[in-house]
């Protein structure tokens, strides 16, 4: 029982900003289209992340497609961490991509343990 609360807080600790900063990407957000301008990223490719993202974090939440859910955020960290390196955008841009990569990982190991 307290695994799966455990399991619970973290996935919601891990969707609710998912589902944020998805529709914020999804809906063309000022700042997020701030953001991939000065990246150079197309505006279609922030609204596509948005989509990833709120698909990603809708399929968390149930424990039949929990693990497909799981497996899109991997890519969409790795290019968050390359992204935020690659424009020097400091040690904690960078590193805030890396922490939801251990939470990601942490649900990922309570998932199949459980």
């Amino acid at each position: 029982m307290a695994i799966q609360i455990i399991l619970w807080v973290l996935i919601a600790a891990y969707v609710i900003p998912g589902f944020i900063f998805g529709f914020k990407k999804l809906i063309g957000h000022k700042q997020s289209v701030g953001h991939f301008n000065r990246w150079g990223y197309p505006r279609w490719f922030m609204h596509l992340l948005g989509l990833a993202e709120i698909t990603g974090s809708t399929l968390m939440l149930f424990t039949q497609t929990r693990i497909y859910g799981i497996t899109i955020f991997p890519i969409i960290l790795a290019g968050a961490i390359y992204t935020h390196a690659k424009f020097g955008e400091g040690k904690s841009a960078v590193m805030k991509p890396v922490f939801i990569s251990v939470l990601l990982l942490a649900i990922f190991l309570f998932t199949i343990l459980n």
